[in-house]
């Protein structure tokens, strides 16, 4: 809707084009991120879904750029250790079971000296819009399994990553985090 395009269109270009050589996309779903990777970058993608890695396909080869696509799980990557330069999450947090599982995956795949760009959507700042997704919050998981009130910091921490960059938006729901191994 609306905040998608205002908000988190330009969120999305600006975190996107600070990834780097070899990079993991992790539920890549339809590809909306392809358009804004640097042209040097050489992507991987993974989904749950077949159906939204078929758009995905379709959608690299109007752009003209090479990535491979694969169906796996957020929270066991089929990857090898520190294979990647630059690991991708765009609103993929609030929908995995087990979200710090999944960074933790994350941080095994990426190389040390690599980050991890994450753009995401959780708890409110804002204690009246925390009242409300705390009234939608079983609406919203069980029409589209998204948990709105997961606090990505946390779950970063969590992981045992370290942020060194955060940025919150929009009542402090959408979060910017750079983070590192």
């Amino acid at each position: 809707g609306v905040i998608e395009w205002l908000v988190i269109r330009k969120l999305r270009k600006k975190l996107i084009s600070k990834a780097r050589g070899k990079v993991l996309e992790v539920g890549i779903g339809t590809g909306r991120n392809l358009a804004y990777y640097p042209n040097l970058c050489k992507i991987s993608g993974i989904d749950l879904s077949k159906e939204m890695l078929k758009i995905a396909r379709k959608r690299a080869e109007k752009l003209g750029r090479r990535v491979v696509l694969k169906v796996g799980n957020a929270e066991k990557l089929p990857f090898r250790n520190k294979e990647f330069d630059t690991i991708v999450d765009t609103l993929g947090l609030c929908t995995y079971p087990n979200p710090v599982k999944a960074l933790k995956e994350m941080k095994r795949v990426c190389k040390k000296n690599g980050k991890i760009l994450l753009l995401e959507h959780g708890e409110s700042s804002n204690f009246l819009i925390r009242k409300l997704q705390n009234w939608i919050k079983k609406k919203q998981l069980e029409r589209l399994g998204c948990y709105v009130d997961r606090n990505p910091s946390q779950l970063v921490l969590g992981a045992g990553l370290k942020i060194e960059r955060i940025e919150r938006r929009f009542f402090g729901i959408i979060y910017v985090i750079e983070a590192k191994p």
